[in-house]
């Protein structure tokens, strides 16, 4: 393939160097066989906008309105990484490695025998409920479908019941993309306790009420390009190849 790379990120620099090595070229003058944008979230540059022809594909996370519409207006084919099984599910096992590395870096005890909340059990809450575990926390999953708290176990809650396990959490992971941690909420977070926001925007904690109460909260969205560049270019790549052959 005759792939064309857009950003500057770790992962746009790993993902130039992985091509050659799996018989793919980075030319900077087209014809590509494919447009890659950066991701979680991808934009278009007006100058490259023009070098692109119509019927051209194009690799993309979550864009917006004006880039669907200039889209269809060209008659682009954009290839929706976060609509495929597979590359979700791998991107998810990564999200969660980056998860616990950013937790262990800011929490002040070690996540074995500690007490964690994942809120939200989709592809991200899964992975990471699985891998807290496996490092010997106690976890709690907080999730907003009768069926979710199934699946997750005994020790799960429905979201109204947030407020009533945060008093005695270490760490709180979000992976709910809607507000779900507001002020009244975040009063019963002790102050040791670490808060991790994965979700993508408009996120689940509200950043400046943690704030104004001293808490200890970040927001750690699209984690694979930043904690494993590397890793995320190869599933980036791998999804490149399977819509290539297809």
């Amino acid at each position: 393939m005759r792939v064309l790379i857009c950003g500057n990120g770790a992962r746009e620099k790993y993902l130039a160097e992985l091509c050659p090595r799996r018989g793919h070229s980075t030319p900077d003058h087209g014809p590509w066989d494919m447009a890659v944008l950066p991701l979680p979230r991808s934009s278009l540059s007006e100058d490259v906008a023009d070098q692109l022809p119509r019927g051209q594909k194009i690799v993309c996370g979550m864009t917006d309105a004006a880039f669907d519409k200039l889209a269809e207006k060209r008659g682009w084919k954009p290839l929706r990484v976060l609509s495929d099984e597979i590359y979700t599910q791998e991107n998810a096992s990564l999200t969660a490695e980056g998860a616990l590395f950013t937790a262990v870096a800011r929490m002040n005890r070690a996540l074995r025998g500690s007490q964690c909340l994942v809120i939200g059990y989709g592809r991200i809450g899964k992975a990471l409920t699985r891998l807290l575990w496996v490092m010997g926390a106690t976890v709690t999953v907080a999730a907003r479908r009768e069926e979710s708290r199934q699946e997750a176990g005994e020790n799960s809650v429905s979201i109204r019941e947030i407020p009533q396990v945060l008093p005695r959490m270490d760490a709180v992971f979000n992976t709910v993309p809607a507000p779900v941690l507001g002020e009244e909420e975040l009063r019963h977070v002790r102050p040791s306790c670490v808060l991790i926001d994965l979700a993508s925007a408009p996120y689940g904690i509200d950043m400046d009420a943690a704030e104004a109460l001293g808490l200890k909260a970040f927001l750690e969205s699209g984690l694979p390009g930043r904690y494993c560049p590397l890793s995320a270019a190869e599933t980036l790549l791998n999804y490149m190849e399977r819509e290539g052959s297809a």
